[in-house]
């Protein structure tokens, strides 16, 4: 009897938790994946911003110093037969 017992509690905590998975799993993953969307989105904003102010901290200093180029030296090719 005591075994019987045993079996039909397993058997019952085994198909309550199947039943809870079903109805709770998809709502579980739409929570994970929703909060590690919005962790990514955040890192990237924050990579986005900080590229753009390194982008006006670039173009700052390129518009404040005179360009030179100094290319080298130019020299006439021939061909030769």
């Amino acid at each position: 009897m005591v075994f019987l017992k045993t079996l039909l509690i397993i058997l019952l905590v085994f198909f309550g938790l199947k039943l809870m998975a079903r109805y709770l799993g998809p709502i579980l993953l739409k929570y994970v994946f929703k909060k590690v969307r919005k962790n990514m989105e955040d890192k990237f904003n924050s990579a986005q911003s900080q590229t753009q102010d390194k982008e006006t901290e670039t173009s700052k200093t390129f518009k404040s110093k005179p360009k030179e180029s100094k290319v080298g030296e130019y020299v006439d090719y021939e061909e030769i037969d």
